[in-house]
């Protein structure tokens, strides 16, 4: 059986210092949701194209994924 390869890489935002806030806001997070927000990104990866609700476009060549939590988006 072959994998399909994802369309888009992820990268996450990191600081001049070398930080990474989304990644440290992830671990946070409750398990449940930290699989919901996974579920989105690997969506997105292998299912880009894609636009709103769940993909919304921030700037050139820059876009956020909106998850939906149980009583809030992240």
């Amino acid at each position: 059986m072959v994998m399909n390869q994802p369309i888009l890489s992820v990268k996450f935002f990191r600081t001049d210092g070398g930080n990474e806030p989304v990644r440290e806001f992830l671990r946070d997070l409750a398990p449940n949701d930290r699989k919901i927000i996974g579920t989105d990104i690997k969506e997105v990866q292998f299912g880009w194209p894609l636009g709103m609700p769940l993909v919304r476009k921030m700037g050139k060549d820059l876009w956020e994924i909106r998850s939906h939590l149980e009583d809030r988006i992240a």
